[in-house]
């Protein structure tokens, strides 16, 4: 919550979980953070959410926590729990209503979220975004999708970059 709430505001965080216990732990763990945080069923939260951030060990065998349809337009979701394949977040129906976005497509259909995407879903790559290649959100209605499914020396170049931001040496 740490690294979004540094790029967005964010006034409330709403949890959604499998189990209440978990839900539960979350929500304490986000309030001693400062959060104002709160846990609500998953209809509520799509309903009402600007950003919605996944991170479970959920596989397909699993129904996803919420349904393509409660989602938004407008939303801006963050999936990073499927990192292996026969994983899966999200209701596969998302994706014909999202631009999606990953760290490296092969490695997203391979192992990602994206494994569960209809075949001709558009998968654009994390550094042509960053770089101006490929557009991000075209319409404030466009709902995003990026499938982090995690590059070993990506995330290395990044900590590295954060640490020289922050004016800490490794």
């Amino acid at each position: 919550m740490g690294a979004v709430s540094r790029i967005r505001p964010i006034g409330e965080v709403l949890v959604v979980g499998r189990t209440a216990e978990r839900a539960e732990q979350m929500t304490a763990a986000l309030a001693a953070e400062g959060h104002d945080a709160r846990r609500v069923g998953a209809e509520e939260a799509c309903a009402r959410a600007d950003v919605i951030v996944t991170a479970t060990t959920a596989t397909a065998d699993t129904p996803p926590l919420f349904e393509a349809a409660w989602v938004r337009p407008g939303t801006d979701i963050s999936c990073m729990g499927a990192d292996v394949p026969g994983k899966r977040e999200l209701p596969p129906e998302l994706f014909s209503r999202a631009r999606v976005f990953c760290d490296l497509p092969e490695q997203a259909r391979r192992m990602g979220e994206s494994q569960h995407a209809p075949a001709g879903t558009v998968l654009t790559p994390l550094g042509e975004l960053l770089t101006h290649h490929a557009a991000g959100r075209i319409d404030d209605n466009d709902i995003t999708v990026f499938d982090s499914s995690g590059i070993g020396l990506q995330d290395l170049y990044l900590g590295l970059a954060l640490l020289k931001k922050m004016d800490i040496s490794p």
